[in-house]
């Protein structure tokens, strides 16, 4: 007498094909340097100015301005997605 043995089939339920897209969370810039910094001068400088480019004489100043324009375009960029 022969076994026929059938493995069992995984059900796949229909929640898999119907996947919840939530949106990302957009992050609005967030100065991340201690104050009274260069860097914390330039990134604030370029919140208050909308900066369309970062100058100076200081580097710190610059890397701080540079990095709210950073912050800025990603947050912009994920809006956008929105």
């Amino acid at each position: 007498m022969a076994l026929n043995y059938k493995s069992p089939t995984p059900s796949i339920s229909s929640s898999v094909d119907e996947k919840v897209s939530t949106p990302a969370e957009c992050t609005e810039p967030e100065n991340p340097y201690d104050e009274d910094s260069g860097h914390s001068a330039g990134f604030e400088w370029a919140q208050e100015n909308s900066a369309g480019s970062c100058g100076g004489n200081s580097d710190s100043f610059i890397e701080g301005c540079e990095e709210y324009q950073s912050q800025e375009d990603k947050y912009e960029q994920c809006e956008a997605k929105q």
